[in-house]
């Protein structure tokens, strides 16, 4: 069936296993949460353990002294990327601060000290099963002020790998190459890039305007292989195809393999060209040009989620072969 509309037929196997998250979701979602138990451990006990093993791992607050100070051994805040580093932290240090306070009320209502609100309750509900509380992830007005994962395991493991990116990049200076999962603002962080590649093109006249961002899909598998950053622009990883597959010797979208619905895309130089040098550059990708292909935050293909659009050559198919598989780019597959 999925063939007729031009999906692949692994489209079908996600269908399934999304109404099979469905179903087990609803399942949890209706299971009693009264923590009666006739021996063994309550579910305030279970709760109470998880809490303290996350605070025990939570990562250290930023000293914003400590940070402006490091940043300014970067070179500043007049270099557009370490305005966004700076943003960064903030937003993640909000998290950190805000996680760490609810854990701490979540243990001194189990101790009987403070008051069971609303809140506190969902939140012990939610580590119970193993999910992430709201309070973590959306604001009281509904804004998103973290990032979105089906479990409270994959989201902490987030925290970690956010935190320690900012902290490298504090310490060591600019990565080689960035984890584009671990921003909050993607989008700005393009901005910075294109900023700062203009700026390196003042004699030239180049302005914001006029340049548009460019992307190349490199050899490099893993980040570990790359020792230094481009002369321009930066290299970015952790993307991942869904819908196609990447042929690393034919440098171009194939195919998926049957039952393998996600592939992890190469490194991705990421850059700022001109608008006309963009259109004198069709022929690279293949005798069909470009397949422009959508970058998104979640799984949950929407507006609210689109990052940019990645240049992906097509050598084999027309880019409305991949449009009609639904193919794009994730930055998490969960």
């Amino acid at each position: 069936r999925e063939q007729l509309f031009g999906l692949h037929p692994n489209a079908d196997l996600t269908f399934r296993n999304k109404e099979v998250q469905t179903l087990l979701n609803t399942i949890l979602e209706t299971q009693p949460k009264s923590s009666s138990a006739s021996g063994g451990r309550t579910r305030e006990d279970i709760v109470y353990e998880k809490a303290e093993e996350l605070l025990a791992t939570m990562p250290s607050d930023y000293i914003e002294d400590e940070y402006m100070e490091a940043i300014g051994d970067l070179g500043g805040l007049s270099i557009p990327l370490n305005i966004f580093l700076m943003q960064e932290i903030q937003r993640l240090q909000m998290v950190i601060k805000n996680v760490r306070a609810m854990m701490k009320t979540m243990l001194q209502a189990i101790r009987g000290e403070v008051v069971i609100t609303e809140i506190i309750l969902q939140g012990i509900n939610s580590m119970y099963d193993a999910r992430v509380p709201g309070s973590w992830t959306h604001s009281a007005g509904g804004d998103e002020i973290s990032w979105l994962s089906p479990t409270l395991a994959l989201w902490y493991v987030g925290l970690i790998g956010r935190d320690e990116q900012n902290r490298v990049w504090l310490k060591d200076g600019r990565p080689a190459a960035f984890w584009m999962t671990g921003f909050f603002n993607a989008q700005g962080f393009l901005t910075a890039v294109q900023q700062e590649v203009t700026r390196a093109h003042k004699a030239d006249k180049w302005s914001l305007d006029a340049v548009m961002v460019h992307t190349e899909v490199t050899e490099f598998e893993k980040p570990e292989q790359v020792r230094t950053g481009p002369r321009e622009g930066v290299l970015i990883h952790g993307l991942f195809l869904d819908g196609a597959a990447w042929s690393r010797n034919e440098s171009s979208l194939i195919e998926s393999e049957p039952k393998k619905l996600f592939c992890a895309l190469p490194l991705i130089m990421v850059t700022a060209v001109t608008k006309g040098t963009k259109r004198s550059m069709a022929g690279d990708y293949g005798p069909y040009g470009a397949y422009e292909c959508p970058c998104y935050k979640y799984p949950k293909r929407t507006d609210r989620y689109i990052i940019f659009h990645v240049s992906l050559a097509s050598r084999e198919q027309r880019p409305v072969h991949w449009s009609l598989r639904g193919t794009a780019l994730l930055c998490t597959t969960e």
